[in-house]
């Protein structure tokens, strides 16, 4: 069975998370902050874009999820802000540009999901407060603050999913659990990149009725099948668009 690029096993989701907690840090190297797994009921999150494509009339395949990635100091803890918007091809194969005038805007957290009126691409708390350290072993003094990044050239802003390519097959081909959760969990890998060797990026995977993950390293005749939606397009480099891994 090929490999599809879209898809992340048990053992790549362990990966990335390792691989986060690795490189980003609060000061000091402080990795006690919540955020990192956030779960909300895979209900609530469906209604909201089966709302926006019913009153935008937009197909599923056309639909783009933007997820910003953002910190609340006062909570301690990461979550996530998601415009919902459309997408078409853009003249270049596989990559499809982002339409915002028409969107919808959310917030996700450890509370849940809730309508927001902040619609900005990037979250300024979250590089006020967050570091980067590629040392072994996080070092304060080598560590790099991400709002040192003026140019928004290296650390990861916001992550692009497709709805109806990837994130809905996910559910889909879970065999479209009852009362399941959809979870973003942070994470990071080591890539030949342009802007950066380990991007702070998302794996969207589900969790069943009983919490449990539903994530393993079986290939299966469903690729989405008990595994996590792939790391998304993310900007810096690739800005208002989304790109089809190949």
């Amino acid at each position: 069975m090929p490999t599809n690029p879209m898809v992340v096993t048990l053992d790549q989701f362990n990966n990335m998370r390792t691989y986060f907690q690795q490189r980003y840090f609060l000061s000091g190297c402080n990795t006690s902050f919540g955020g990192q797994d956030i779960q909300i009921p895979w209900s609530a999150f469906s209604t909201a874009v089966h709302n926006f494509m019913s009153a935008s009339g937009c197909v599923a395949t056309a639909v783009a999820l933007r997820f910003v990635l953002c910190y609340d100091p006062n909570a301690n803890a990461l979550y996530l802000r998601m415009q919902i918007c459309t997408m078409a091809p853009s003249g270049t194969p596989n990559t499809y540009n982002l339409n915002t005038g028409t969107c919808a805007w959310y917030s996700i957290s450890d509370a849940g999901l809730a309508t927001t009126t902040v619609t900005d691409l990037y979250d300024q708390n979250y590089l006020d407060y967050f570091y980067y350290c590629d040392s072994p072993v996080c070092d304060p003094s080598t560590s790099i603050n991400l709002a040192s990044d003026t140019g928004a050239t290296t650390y990861v802003r916001n992550v692009v999913f497709p709805w109806g390519q990837e994130v809905q097959k996910v559910f889909a081909d879970d065999g479209l659990p009852t009362n399941a959760s959809i979870c973003f969990a942070a994470g990071s890998y080591s890539k030949v990149s342009p802007s950066l060797a380990d991007p702070h990026t998302l794996a969207i995977y589900l969790r069943d009725k009983n919490g449990t993950p539903l994530l393993d390293n079986v290939p299966y005749n469903q690729p989405f099948k008990n595994k996590a939606a792939d790391v998304g397009t993310l900007c810096p480099p690739h800005c208002d668009m989304y790109i089809l891994p190949s």
